[in-house]
């Protein structure tokens, strides 16, 4: 009988299987470790001092590193977790925000964060300044993914099944081959086909 497996070929496709599962990052195995999200960053340690205007404003200007305006930034001022004002800057990179109270504020614009002490125009001290300036990146800030996000969430679990599977394909290779020896070694000693001859 033909073969339709051999050795050569379990051993090929078990090389190939090896070959993929080395693909596989070593950081599969780590533990998952929850990824902290961007508002959970430690916050600035420096802090100035700023003005709100007579009719109670906070200006400011957003710009980048070289000194060049920025359009269109979303500007957030938090106390806290709460958003107590946004705005969005304009063509000359300048934001002003209203309804704001004296206390300290944490201003977010792009990948850029400071932290605030706004006095009202009585209240504040003679360093105070009566406007913002940010520097704020061009190029968004990319922050590297968990290993295991990058790969779907493999699994120990997803591992096993695989490595189980592709250990049920070698034993059936193997077997069939075994199968297959079996088969010849009846059909030499029966002359190649029919039933054996009586003694």
């Amino acid at each position: 009988m033909k073969r339709m497996f051999t050795w050569k070929w379990a051993l090929a496709m078990t090389a190939c299987l090896g070959l993929l599962a080395g693909q596989v990052p070593a950081g599969a195995f780590a533990p998952i470790v929850p990824i902290q999200p961007e508002t959970a960053a430690p916050s600035p340690q420096t802090v100035s001092d700023v003005v709100l205007d007579s009719q109670g404003h906070l200006s400011g200007q957003i710009v980048d590193e070289q000194g060049r305006p920025r359009a269109g930034v979303v500007v957030e001022l938090r106390q806290g977790r709460r958003l107590a004002a946004q705005a969005v800057t304009d063509a000359r990179g300048q934001f002003s925000v209203a309804g704001l109270s004296g206390g300290l504020y944490l201003l977010t614009a792009g990948s850029a964060q400071q932290l605030f002490r706004v006095w009202t125009a009585e209240a504040a001290p003679p360093q105070a300044r009566t406007t913002v300036v940010l520097v704020s990146e061009t190029q968004p800030v990319v922050r590297g993914n968990d290993v295991i996000e990058t790969i779907d969430e493999l699994d120990m679990i997803t591992l096993t099944m695989v490595g189980s599977s592709v250990a049920a394909v070698t034993i059936a290779i193997i077997t069939l081959d075994e199968i297959n020896d079996l088969e010849d070694q009846v059909d030499a000693l029966t002359g190649g086909g029919g039933a054996p001859a009586s003694p």
